[in-house]
């Protein structure tokens, strides 16, 4: 993985990286994204969301294999984002409580489609196969 223009950030006893980008493919939102060394946990989250939506919670894209409460493939997934952050900006400190939510044992995970609408919920205590 070329580390050039990505910060890093060590949490959970490892090392990711960070970058800010435009998505094109989605109305140049910008997104941070983040990813392990590894490079099996890849999230990303459209920065400013909170300001946006204001009456639904934010989400987040899992790319990755590894993400807290999924077992088995899964890709591309929205998952709603229970934690309002301050989301105005990216920096080191929202990036943390983006990881520290996603290895977080004890959540509630909120499938949506790519309007918002639910698909599945469930607490990551049910251990199910998605």
């Amino acid at each position: 993985m070329s580390k050039k223009f990505k910060r890093k950030i060590v949490r959970q006893g490892k090392v990711f990286y960070w970058y800010v980008k435009s998505d094109y493919d989605d109305e140049g939102k910008i997104k941070v994204y983040i990813l392990s060394e590894d490079k099996k946990f890849i999230v990303a989250y459209e920065i400013g969301q909170v300001i946006k939506q204001q009456k639904k919670s934010p989400f987040l894209v899992v790319m990755g294999k590894e993400f807290v409460g999924f077992v088995g493939d899964h890709m591309d997934i929205r998952v709603q984002t229970p934690p309002i952050w301050d989301d105005l900006s990216a920096t080191p400190s929202l990036v943390g409580n983006i990881i520290d939510w996603c290895y977080s044992e004890k959540k509630e995970i909120v499938l949506v489609n790519w309007k918002g609408e639910l698909i599945w919920k469930y607490t990551v205590h049910d251990k199910r196969t998605l």
